[in-house]
């Protein structure tokens, strides 16, 4: 097919146009969750980290809660068609599992519908940990194995499970979380259950947390 995964048909096309409507509505409910539950203090910087063409972000700067939002994708022809939606937005080039920031300088660290495209996804969430503060919050959002995408796992290497990507349960994304000392917190099922995504907390101590049973990941 070789579209890429934040992009459905060709720019200007009817089906790009019907995908990116409703990529939008996506966007604009999942920024409202992040902003509730995920916004640790007021003048929070936030980070989409993959982002693609970041249209989240371009909401979440708008809202007073956020100091600054940037989004980060190493795809350069994403962040150009970022750039060219919102000629405001704060975007950097830059590699998910080499984040070019300090430590614990991001209040929010967060990306749907990106690890699942990645082939060790806990790097990048080690690097996304990283950079957040201690006590500031990490989301992660991929496609949920017991949603409507979760036939991908019958047909990985075809060009339509390649472009869904990896499916995940949430208990998967829990033990992702707590091998890099996040403490898994909430978790929603959004966009028709299609995603499910995990907020975590950053904990400040080593080592793997229990999950739900009691158990080690």
């Amino acid at each position: 097919m070789g579209y890429k995964a934040w992009q459905l048909g060709n720019p200007g096309g009817s089906l790009y146009s019907f995908y990116d409507l409703l990529r939008r509505r996506l966007n604009h409910r999942l920024v409202s969750y992040l902003l509730t539950a995920g916004i640790p203090e007021r003048a929070c910087v936030v980070l989409e980290a993959g982002s693609g063409p970041a249209f989240a972000t371009s909401i979440l700067s708008c809202d007073e809660r956020v100091g600054l939002a940037v989004a980060i994708d190493i795809d350069i022809e994403a962040l150009k068609e970022a750039r060219l939606r919102d000629e405001c937005l704060n975007v950097v080039v830059a590699d998910l599992e080499n984040l070019p920031f300090r430590s614990e300088c991001v209040g929010l660290v967060w990306n749907s519908s990106t690890l699942e495209h990645l082939p060790t996804p806990n790097r990048a969430l080690s690097e996304m940990t990283r950079v957040t503060m201690a006590g500031g919050n990490v989301f992660v959002g991929v496609p949920n194995l017991y949603g409507p995408l979760g036939f991908q796992k019958l047909l990985p290497e075809s060009s339509i499970g390649t472009w869904i990507g990896s499916t995940f349960d949430r208990n998967e994304l829990h033990c992702l979380m707590k091998e890099v000392n996040l403490e898994p917190r909430d978790s929603i099922y959004y966009f028709f259950r299609f995603f499910v995504g995990v907020m975590a907390r950053k904990t400040s101590f080593p080592g793997s947390l229990p999950d739900s049973h009691g158990k080690k990941c």
